[in-house]
């Protein structure tokens, strides 16, 4: 696909890493010297200096051909007139991301008189993730595929199912019709084998029968209690709506801000959830905030270091589940080995909504994990296909490292292959695959 992005910041960055590893031809432009010269260096894209609103340089650089144009700078204004422009021109698909509030409650409003297709908040997507995995304590991330019969849950491991000599064959047998398909563990990706084990802090990826999907996360996951009292630091955007998400819920809600006069604009504006003025980062306000009461604290300003600290300080202080907003990616790995139970990034959650637009003519739906270095996704193999009839055990050699069928779909009946299965004309298949494999697989089941 030929893709622009206007932004070469985080987001902008990101984005154009995972398209251009899945072999995109993408544009970037981007307005600062600097920021571009670090785009141009580290990624095998193409980059423009210049601004994304001036109509000569979209023009020149022939945006009306665009497959998708994205706009992710840090202004939302300049994001709405560059997308506004990019399809007034021609360009097939456009994406604003917005920040400010009022652009995301008025967002079809917006996307009508501006014809954008999409305004995307990476904010309000980060807050609805969070609540997400409030209300399945434990799962990471959840996805349905083939009409709902084919179920995926990723979770944090908290106490390894295989001790005492057991393996992954033992707990998650072939017959049971679940698949432990990836293990993520302390930054580094891995398709596990029978004789594989999970250790704590692990991050794993089950695939398979919705019906048996209970049991298997029950050996995994345990029994891990809804929280009743939740706790925010922080009452920016993504503060903010995961308040008032949660003010929806038989949830009890404390949001702390240490700015008094946003806490007087946030209390006006939340219904049910408590507002107090304090400075989460000393062990001292949280004692008298009674922290330790709270089943889960989520860190959720714009400063990583003030996150983190602070869910390490609630940690200490008796939380049960702390959970904590990270825009730096270099700063994802040290959550899990400071304790904290769960990371979030903003940029990934654009991103991989993002992705599933770029993937949605091929792929019937998208999974995207470990900011997209994985992703599951489901395919319709096509009459065109070179390794129908065969089996698996035959054509494993075709399939490119890195990916691994996780289930086919046949009509009604779900199967989670062995080598022994084959793949037919018609059969819809879960695959997981690195991201860089993507394209060989696509061409495998759908040539």
């Amino acid at each position: 696909m030929n893709i622009f992005i206007a932004g070469g910041g985080q987001v902008g960055f990101h984005l154009a890493r995972l398209l251009s590893v899945e072999k995109h031809d993408v544009t970037v432009i981007e307005p600062d010297p600097s920021q571009m010269e670090q785009v141009d260096l580290a990624l095998d894209v193409r980059t423009v200096l210049g601004s994304a609103v001036s109509a000569m340089l979209l023009t020149e650089l022939g945006v009306g051909t665009a497959d998708l144009f994205v706009s992710v700078t840090g202004n939302d204004e300049v994001n709405l007139i560059a997308a506004a422009m990019a399809k007034g021109l021609g360009a097939k698909q456009v994406v604003a991301r917005v920040y400010d509030p009022m652009y995301v409650a008025s967002n079809i409003l917006y996307e009508t008189v501006l014809g954008i297709d999409y305004m995307l908040s990476p904010e309000a997507l980060t807050a609805l993730e969070i609540a997400q995995f409030i209300q399945n304590p434990g799962i990471v991330a959840t996805e349905e595929f083939g009409r709902g019969l084919v179920r995926m849950r990723q979770l944090r491991i908290t106490k390894s199912p295989t001790t005492g000599g057991k393996t992954l064959q033992d707990v998650c047998p072939p017959g049971m019709g679940v698949l432990l398909g990836v293990i993520s563990r302390n930054g580094h990706i891995f398709i596990p084998h029978g004789d594989s084990t999970v250790e704590p802090g692990d991050l794993v990826t089950l695939i398979g029968k919705r019906e048996e999907m209970g049991e298997i996360l029950r050996r995994f996951q345990g029994t891990e209690p809804r929280p009743d009292n939740v706790v925010i630091m922080g009452g920016g955007s993504i503060g903010l709506h995961l308040a008032q998400a949660l003010e929806n819920l038989p949830i009890s809600v404390k949001l702390i801000d240490r700015d008094l006069t946003h806490c007087n604009r946030l209390a006006a504006k939340l219904k049910k959830a408590k507002v107090v003025c304090r400075d989460a980062t000393t062990r001292l306000s949280l004692e008298l905030e009674h922290i330790d009461r709270a089943d889960m604290f989520i860190a959720t300003t714009s400063d990583d270091e003030r996150n983190i600290m602070a869910s390490v300080l609630a940690k200490e202080v008796g939380v049960a589940h702390t959970v904590a907003i990270v825009h730096q990616p270099d700063f994802v790995p040290l959550v899990a080995k400071l304790g904290i139970d769960h990371a979030v990034t903003p940029r990934a959650s654009l991103a991989n909504r993002v992705l599933r637009l770029v993937h949605q003519k091929n792929v019937s739906t998208l999974a995207v994990l470990e900011e997209g270095q994985v992703e599951v996704l489901e395919l319709v193999v096509n009459e065109k296909s070179p390794i129908l009839g065969k089996t698996l055990r035959d054509i494993r050699h075709k399939f490119p490292r890195g990916a691994l069928v996780a289930t086919i779909l046949r009509g009604a009946e779900v199967i989670v292959p062995s080598g022994d299965d084959t793949i037919l004309a018609g059969d819809s298949v879960v695959m997981i695959a690195a991201q860089d494999s993507l394209e060989a697989v696509q061409k495998l089941l759908q040539r």
